[in-house]
């Protein structure tokens, strides 16, 4: 968790519960108090998830918490978000959702140059649960497998 263009939270659950094939970075379109709520880490995106509405992609069940100081606040902790994107991009992520069967959820937040606050995305897969036990024991035998080579 570090300021000045690096990751502010990253989302650890996608290792496990996800395989993901693409990465990809966007801004994301805030209200002012918003991004004063987002620099002081009163959010939460761990079930949030990306979803298309028109042509448009949009961040969905991202809830920022109410910001102290702010004169006003809509009250709208947990609405969608607008996702700003080229739109080849767009365009690019549309067809694999629609025709792969793909998945676009949040990976991270993180600030960049500017004070701007960008969302990394990654594109792919939810693994089932037989998915992801075969993943969980396929990492359990090569963790021993390395302590028995040490």
């Amino acid at each position: 968790m570090e300021d000045n263009g690096r990751i502010v939270v990253a989302n650890r659950r996608i290792q496990h519960n996800f395989k993901t094939f693409e990465r990809l970075e966007a801004g994301i379109e805030l209200r002012g108090w918003e991004v004063k709520a987002v620099r002081s880490r009163t959010f939460a995106f761990g079930d949030s998830y990306c979803r298309f509405y028109g042509r448009e992609l949009y961040l969905v069940q991202m809830s920022i918490g109410p910001y102290a100081f702010a004169h006003t606040s809509d009250g709208e902790l947990k609405r969608r978000r607008k996702l700003l994107l080229h739109r080849r991009e767009l365009v690019r992520v549309a067809s694999l959702v629609s025709q792969q069967r793909l998945t676009v959820v949040p990976a991270s937040i993180s600030f960049a140059e500017g004070g701007f606050i960008k969302v990394e995305l990654a594109i792919g897969k939810f693994l089932t649960t037989k998915g992801s036990r075969e993943t969980s024991e396929r990492r359990r035998v090569e963790r021993e497998i390395r302590g028995y080579m040490r």
